[in-house]
């Protein structure tokens, strides 16, 4: 299982995957504002195993559910982001607890690359299956997170 040591939280410096903003607006008369994260487009695969007659899901460690956690069992753990610098997490956690188990899915964050390119590439390196876009038949585009992120997320 993941072993986590040595745990801290700090503010997000500039990172090439998220950018927090805050849109400002105006709504049937009222003045608004709601902040966001400005992120890139993803594509996940739905996958289905026919000799095992089964979904194909891809167990990964994910640090933003791991802080999640501590966070909902030790209250006001993130906070220590707004001081100067990394602060460390009150408690540790065992590394199962940011373990997820999702759908083989990768980020659109390099360019030149179709959906259906990316999703080959991330079903190779995620699941150990080779696919050619032609093998992938696209079931939707839609937002995911639109209260957060706003943006598209495609189903293959």
């Amino acid at each position: 299982m993941e072993r986590i040591e040595g745990a801290a939280v700090s503010r997000c410096a500039a990172s090439p995957y998220l950018l927090p903003l805050t849109l400002h607006y105006r709504q049937n008369g009222a003045q608004k504002s709601w902040d966001f994260m400005k992120t890139h487009d993803s594509v996940t695969i739905l996958m289905f195993n026919s000799s095992r007659r089964s979904l194909v899901l891809v167990k990964q460690f994910r640090p933003a559910v791991y802080a999640g956690e501590v966070e909902r069992l030790f209250p006001g753990s993130l906070a220590a982001a707004e001081q100067d610098g990394p602060r460390a997490l009150p408690a540790l956690l065992p590394g199962s607890a940011g373990v997820t188990y999702e759908l083989c899915a990768g980020l659109l964050d390099q360019p030149g690359l179709s959906p259906e390119e990316v999703a080959c590439k991330e079903a190779w390196e995620e699941c150990g299956y080779r696919l050619a876009p032609s093998d992938l038949r696209r079931v939707a585009s839609y937002k995911s997170l639109n209260y957060i992120c706003g943006i598209p997320h495609h189903l293959t």
